[in-house]
């Protein structure tokens, strides 16, 4: 669960909003802040495909 803000760092207490969905294997995690009133979702992939080459 996120439990920091990703904009200011600020405690996502009980006057934040924070909503959990899923898609496919991936979580979503939508979260409002209301020390910075940032908006945004988070997500916590199931996997991470990077594309820089292998050395």
């Amino acid at each position: 669960m996120i439990r920091f803000c990703p904009g200011c760092g600020t405690a996502l207490g009980d006057a934040a909003f924070v909503q959990e969905y899923w898609v496919a294997r991936d979580r979503h995690v939508v979260c409002w802040c209301p020390s910075c009133s940032l908006m945004c979702t988070v997500v916590l992939a199931a996997a991470l495909v990077g594309t820089e080459p292998e050395h």
